[in-house]
Parts: C-alpha cells; sequence; structure tokens
C-alpha cells in the first residue's frame, strides 16, 4: 500500500505543476504579478509533495519543514537533490513568492528542474 500512496503523491505533485504552469503562462501574458507569485509558489509546492513522497518511499517518514527536508536528503547522502532543492526553493519560493522578483527566464528554469525531478522519482 505504501507504494500506491507514493505513486499517488507523485501524481498530485504531476497536477500541482501542471495547475502551476498553466497560471505560470497566463501571469507572463497578463503581467499579472499575484498571479506569477502564486503559479511560482504551485510550482514549488509540487516540489515538497514530491520530495516528501521520496523521502517517505526510501526512509518511512514525512519531513515537516524545509529544514528537516534538506536534513534528510543530507542523512540520505543525496546532496545533490539536497543542493537542487535549496536552489528551487530559493528562486520560486523565496524571491518570487515572498520577495516578488519577476525574473521569468530563473523560474522557467526551476519549473525545469521540478520537472526533470518528477520525472527521476517515477523512475526510482
Amino acid at each position: 500500500m505504501v507504494d500506491g500512496v507514493v505513486e499517488s503523491s507523485l501524481v498530485t505533485a504531476e497536477e500541482i505543476l501542471s495547475y502551476a504552469e498553466e497560471e505560470f503562462e497566463k501571469a507572463l501574458k497578463s503581467k499579472d504579478m499575484l498571479l506569477y507569485r502564486n503559479a511560482l509558489d504551485k510550482a514549488f509546492l509540487s516540489m515538497i509533495v514530491a520530495v516528501n513522497s521520496y523521502i517517505n518511499r526510501k526512509l518511512g517518514v514525512t519531513p515537516k519543514s524545509h529544514s528537516e527536508r534538506r536534513s534528510l536528503l543530507r542523512k540520505m547522502e543525496q546532496e545533490d537533490l539536497r543542493a537542487l532543492y535549496s536552489d528551487v526553493m530559493r528562486t520560486l519560493h523565496d524571491e518570487a513568492f515572498y520577495e516578488g522578483v519577476y525574473n521569468p527566464e530563473e523560474a522557467k528554469y526551476a519549473i525545469t528542474l521540478v520537472k526533470k525531478m518528477l520525472e527521476e522519482f517515477k523512475k526510482d
């Protein structure tokens, strides 16, 4: 049953990312900063759901914070994934959502990284 829950979590992460991408495109066309910020935070949420699923599958626990997530990834010797998580968090969550930084190229790149991460988790 755990595998079914993990698979379900990855499907949820993909659905959230799909909504985020739609909103992101609308935000770019309309120059709506609120929509832009919300779209990128949804993309970040997609990554959180996916990473939580991955950690849960490997360790049987679900992290409850960004700090715990990064700590568990380090414990799993997944330093590349930990660094990627931190980088995408900075771009999508800290800069775009909280600080209101408008940088569509960086945002698109971060969304691409989340997509690749989801694809890798589905294979693993």
